[in-house]
């Protein structure tokens, strides 16, 4: 059903809210399909699956010319990790303090995109993204709901200088957490309850050339999980510290575009009992992406990304020996290389296709991968994407 009525959109029939003045409306839906020769992504995607859907709305209202106040609403459909169910996606007011030629100066209060990477604060537009699924690597889509936004406080910086902008954010905020965090992180969903009750830090510097040619930044989330068991689970209270950081470099040419993040987060358990064990270690993710426009609406990506759960066990195999082998090495990381088209069909209608090899299993989700054992290491994914705007 949403197929059809992404076409009819995508042929011109349907226009834009305009109200005009102070208020805004936007909004967006997203369907995508995904055919794996192995394993499940985003459904089960071994017979072909329909279950990527994305529905947002979202409003900003100036009320006066230096407080602005915007939220939106999401609807995500992601095979077993999301159900479709509306959440507040932002929520938050924006208070310019200071614009003036030397800079500006502002603080954003609510629920709050968290600014990391390039792309996380835009990554529920498809639009926005560089590819139908980010890379996985970078952002991981399976503790997607740890990183994505917060609520807290957020305080920005725009400063110009002769040869480019830097632009500077600062927050303190609370993470929601969902059942796929805990999952990822322990392994299974216990009783208890994962918590981020202590206060997550979040920083970005980011620097921009006059022309946009040259974009490089540095962004990081320090998070603090922590775990209340129940008296029937078979570990104990713990304590899960992580430092995610990013770094990030880009060059905008006339036609083509060279993009390249890479990602560190130091991992430190602290309790859990014996169960657990030592699980200490740093994750390490990064990719290259090269994108060129064939024409004005048409462009070709190519994208390579690597990851793993340790960098000091590339292979797997100490992380593997430590499960007694009923987790295999290649669920310790992951490679891969994709290859995609985007046709902005117009200017408010896109479509997309790729095609992805994989050599490992580390970011496949485990609520869809009940089973790591019986995933496969080497296997392939088609997927393709409609997208309508307004």
């Amino acid at each position: 059903m949403l197929c059809w009525l992404l076409f009819v959109l995508g042929s011109g029939t349907a226009k834009a809210i305009d109200f005009g003045g102070d208020l805004q409306v936007h909004g967006f839906a997203t369907q995508g399909f995904v055919k794996t020769t192995d394993n499940r992504f985003f459904g089960d995607s071994e017979d072909g699956a329909f279950e990527f859907t994305e529905l947002g709305i979202n409003a900003s209202y100036k009320v006066s010319p230096s407080v602005l106040v915007s939220g939106q609403l999401l609807s995500r459909n992601a095979g077993k990790m999301d159900d479709g169910s509306p959440t507040v996606d932002y929520a938050l007011i924006d208070w310019n303090l200071s614009n003036t030629s030397d800079g500006a100066v502002g603080l954003l209060a609510g629920r709050i995109k968290n600014t990391l990477g390039l792309y996380n604060e835009t990554r529920d537009v498809a639009f926005t993204r560089p590819s139908i699924f980010l890379p996985q690597q970078v952002y991981f889509d399976r503790v997607r709901d740890l990183f994505l936004s917060a609520d807290g406080v957020q305080i920005y910086g725009r400063i110009p200088t002769d040869s480019g902008r830097w632009m500077v954010n600062l927050g303190a905020t609370i993470n929601p957490i969902d059942k796929n965090v805990e999952i990822a992180f322990l392994g299974r969903d216990f009783e208890g309850d994962l918590d981020a009750d202590d206060v997550t830090f979040i920083a970005r510097a980011e620097y921009e050339t006059h022309d946009g040619a040259w974009r490089l930044g540095w962004s990081a989330a320090k998070v603090t999980l922590d775990f209340d068991a129940s008296r029937t689970d078979p570990i104990g209270d713990g304590r899960i510290d992580l430092l995610y950081w990013v770094a990030s470099l880009q060059y905008n040419a006339e036609r083509w575009t060279l993009t390249g993040e890479y990602m560190r987060e130091p991992v430190d358990f602290q309790g859990f009992g014996p169960l657990l064990g030592s699980r200490d270690s740093t994750v390490e993710g990064y990719y290259l992406q090269g994108s060129y426009l064939l024409r004005n609406d048409l462009e070709l990506i190519v994208r390579y990304a690597e990851g793993y759960t340790d960098r000091d066990d590339r292979s797997g195999m100490t992380q593997s020996a430590a499960t007694g082998g009923q987790l295999p090495p290649h669920s310790f990381f992951q490679k891969d290389w994709m290859l995609g088209v985007r046709w902005d069909v117009t200017p408010n209608f896109m479509l997309r296709a790729e095609y992805q090899w994989n050599d490992g299993t580390w970011t496949l989700s485990n609520r869809e991968n009940p089973d790591p054992s019986a995933t496969v290491k080497d296997w392939e994914m088609f997927s393709l994407l409609a997208s309508y705007r307004f």
